[in-house]
């Protein structure tokens, strides 16, 4: 079950800095619909891994 934690885990910290990095794009406005998609499903994914770990 710990291996299962620290893959949510390392998940987690790809998709934090994939949105860190899209931030600027956000706040200039210069975003496209794949790059506004893609910035929603992986917050999506980040806000179910948190919820996954914190039921653990």
């Amino acid at each position: 079950m710990k291996n299962k934690t620290i893959y949510i885990k390392a998940i987690l910290i790809v998709f934090g800095l994939l949105i860190l990095s899209r931030i600027p794009i956000l706040v200039t406005g210069n975003v496209d619909r794949v790059t506004l998609l893609s910035t929603v499903v992986e917050l999506a994914f980040f806000i179910w891994g948190i919820v996954l770990i914190v039921k653990k």
